[in-house]
């Protein structure tokens, strides 16, 4: 069972926010569980005092406790939040209760999150077997994170542009522009990507360029040397031995077979 009082996400308080359970206004959150994710630096109590946190933040404050929190006052502040009362033993076992911690993928959560709102508003049940499922999907990727240990340096940095390059593999990418983004040198970068994904960055700019001109060779009626243009290279030539490495046959041949198909 997992019964959602009220949630919300990508808020903004334009003038900053402070919340606490032992006020007034906020007495109504003290026997339910609260999920907070801060998306700017925040000050939460932890271990009965205040600590500042950066930006993408995240705690889980269990029903009964104090939960308190405040952001810089005057400046904007943005969180998801979850008030929710639950008897699943995922959650009520999390061992990362009332502790503030940051997650390694934040993107990632934040859309999880966005989804259980979207679920709440379309089927309010407790027993929503959907939203059981995405909560199991929440704690899953936040337990793996622990599990892990202490998140790779620049994790989040390094997210972020694996995602661009899968959004945009056309673009111009290099590796000193890359480690120049983390200020961090070239071969840091490397050992830092590999470490990460299990492959080096510009093993990845070409997989995903292959990957968006197969499409395209399907897809599409345009040129060879069109496509080629299309997916970042600047030679036609480059392009159909790379895309014959990886695949092993050619541009036009693999257009040829798909039509067949």
């Amino acid at each position: 069972m997992i019964d959602i009082l009220y949630s919300g996400y990508s808020y903004t308080h334009e003038h900053g926010v402070r919340f606490d359970t032992d006020t007034e206004n906020g007495r109504a959150a003290q026997e339910c569980y609260l999920l907070v994710f801060a998306h700017d630096p925040a000050n939460f109590l932890a271990g009965g005092e205040y600590r500042s946190y950066p930006a993408e933040t995240m705690v889980l404050f269990t029903p009964g406790t104090r939960k308190s929190y405040f952001s810089a006052p005057g400046v904007p502040y943005s969180n998801d939040w979850i008030h929710f009362n639950t008897d699943e033993q995922f959650i009520r076992k999390f061992p990362m209760n009332n502790v503030p911690f940051t997650p390694s993928d934040p993107d990632y959560i934040h859309n999880i999150i966005r989804l259980i709102c979207w679920e709440d508003n379309e089927d309010h049940s407790p027993n929503n077997p959907n939203m059981r499922d995405l909560f199991h999907l929440l704690f899953g990727k936040i337990s793996k994170d622990m599990a892990a240990g202490e998140a790779t340096p620049y994790r989040q940095e390094l997210l972020k542009i694996r995602r661009e390059i899968m959004l945009h593999p056309e673009i111009s990418w290099n590796v000193p522009d890359m480690a120049e983004r983390l200020s961090i040198s070239t071969a840091h970068l490397h050992y830092l990507y590999k470490n990460a994904f299990g492959i080096s960055c510009m093993d990845d700019v070409i997989q995903n360029r292959i990957k968006l001109a197969k499409d395209k060779l399907i897809y599409s009626t345009d040129t060879i040397g069109a496509i080629a243009e299309q997916c970042g290279y600047t030679n036609t030539e480059h392009f159909c031995r790379q895309f014959r490495k990886i695949t092993g046959t050619t541009p036009r041949q693999f257009r040829v077979s798909s039509t067949d198909k």
